[in-house]
């Protein structure tokens, strides 16, 4: 793993009328990191991403990606670049089928691409995380599990070198969250970077590299999952009783 940040966040700030979401955040992501977001509810994790991907512009401060500054760049020219997104809530065309969803995904992200191409692209994706078999369902049909994992491909599929993944694990299986955990540890193998926002601890303490934790819109820790799961101002804002969990 290098130790150059393919995305740095410097001084993030974001108000929403009284309301301070973020104050000074700096993030950084090191190439084919897994960096862990965590934090109690309300404490800014998806504004940050929101920030990070375009869908908001904060007061103050800078997002620096591979070396250049895209502050100003809108959510979809930041997709082409190569950052992708999922979506706590899942979003996708419920009418069509997998394949379908992922083409759309894999046609976006890929200048010059053609038709035949983002199918070929979308079957190996859907291939890599498992659900190659169900590639002629529709999306409507599929349970939460599924779900998660569709948003996974799609995201994927727009070929992204810095991926942002919100809550993926969150509201599954303990047999289905372990499998998403092993498909982010081989997307992380493929050399892309990511970002996780998560609840589940034992998940994202199990598979991040290093932690950052937001408290009230402000960076309160960072380090290994060891150094988060032993911090006392950790504990005591957001793990409590479950920091072995």
């Amino acid at each position: 793993m290098s130790n150059e940040y393919i995305l740095k966040a410097t001084n993030i700030t974001k108000v929403f009328g009284g309301l301070i979401a973020l104050k000074d955040v700096e993030l950084g992501l090191v190439q084919e990191e897994i960096l862990g977001l965590i934090g109690p509810n309300g404490a800014g994790k998806t504004t940050m991403f929101n920030v990070i991907a375009g869908a908001l512009k904060p007061n103050s401060g800078k997002i620096i990606f591979n070396g250049n500054d895209i502050t100003s760049k809108r959510p979809d020219m930041r997709c082409h670049q190569g950052i992708a997104r999922t979506f706590q809530i899942t979003k996708p065309f419920k009418n069509m089928n997998l394949i379908e969803n992922v083409i759309v995904g894999s046609y976006f992200g890929k200048k010059n691409n053609n038709i035949s191409a983002a199918k070929r692209k979308a079957e190996e994706i859907l291939d890599f995380v498992g659900m190659g078999d169900m590639k002629y369902l529709e999306a409507k049909s599929l349970s939460i599990g599924n779900l998660k994992k569709l948003e996974l491909a799609r995201a994927l599929a727009t070929n992204p070198k810095v991926l942002l993944l919100d809550e993926v694990i969150g509201g599954l299986t303990p047999s289905e969250g372990n499998e998403v955990v092993e498909i982010i540890r081989k997307i992380r193998q493929s050399g892309v970077s990511i970002i996780m926002i998560e609840h589940v601890m034992k998940a994202v303490m199990g598979v991040s590299d290093r932690i950052i934790v937001l408290n009230y819109g402000e960076v309160l820790a960072e380090g290994t999952p060891k150094e988060i799961s032993e911090n006392p101002l950790v504990i005591d804002a957001y793990l409590g009783g479950i920091k072995h969990a």
